[in-house]
């Protein structure tokens, strides 16, 4: 995968921004897409956090679930999967549908709706692409070194003592499988830059990327 545009560090220290709950006209969503243990989920929570919205990641499982009935262990299992053919699929409808198929439709009108409901950060989930036609949606990707990515996955509770070289092959089968659903149900490559308005690597730091996806936001806001 090749990623162009990183953001390079400051030369000055970096402004603090806390605390900043924003009042958008139009309700702003950040989506963010990332590397598997890159720290995109903390950085996703700590701009959260800044802005004064909620973060949507596991509980779209939770309100897909409840909006369709299937349990929430189903919708899990089914992330990440995908099916032959999603326009096949959508044209025989009914049962015949791949529970694949089924999650990312439900999980795509969750977006939706919350994105119509307010400003939020949604991970993962292809976000950016299920809101390419709604305005004032910043799509961010974050990346990280191999070593810093290794090191992340080793610190995670419950992670497994081996080497590294076998951390580095999990850890390119779980973004393999990221890329595999993302670029079949979209029109997009994942982790194209292209396809984002802000990638950040991770070695920045957890809170000036945090802090850069802010700015982005309140730079976002001044424009609307």
């Amino acid at each position: 995968m090749s990623i162009v545009g990183v953001v390079r560090p400051f030369a000055g220290p970096l402004p603090q921004i806390l605390n900043c709950e924003v009042d958008f006209m139009e309700p702003l969503v950040i989506t963010m897409a990332r590397e598997y243990a890159s720290g995109g989920s903390e950085i996703a929570q700590r701009v959260a956090d800044l802005l004064g919205v909620p973060l949507y990641n596991k509980e779209l499982i939770s309100l897909a679930a409840k909006k369709s009935g299937l349990t929430e262990e189903a919708i899990a299992a089914s992330e990440n999967q995908r099916s032959g053919s999603l326009i096949y699929s959508l044209y025989m409808m009914g049962n015949t549908m791949p529970l694949a198929d089924q999650v990312y439709i439900l999980q795509s009108n969750v977006i939706k709706e919350l994105a119509q409901q307010g400003s939020c950060v949604i991970l993962g989930r292809c976000g950016d692409y299920v809101l390419r036609d709604r305005p004032n949606v910043l799509r961010t990707f974050v990346y990280a070194p191999l070593d810093t990515r290794i090191r992340n996955a080793k610190e995670r509770p419950g992670a497994k003592d081996m080497p590294d070289r076998l951390w580095e092959t999990t850890l390119a089968k779980h973004d393999r499988a990221r890329a595999s659903y993302y670029n079949y149900y979209t029109e997009n490559r994942w982790g194209e830059a292209k396809n984002y308005d802000l990638c950040l690597n991770a070695a920045l730091g957890r809170e000036a990327c945090a802090q850069l996806i802010v700015q982005a936001a309140r730079a976002m806001e001044a424009s609307v």
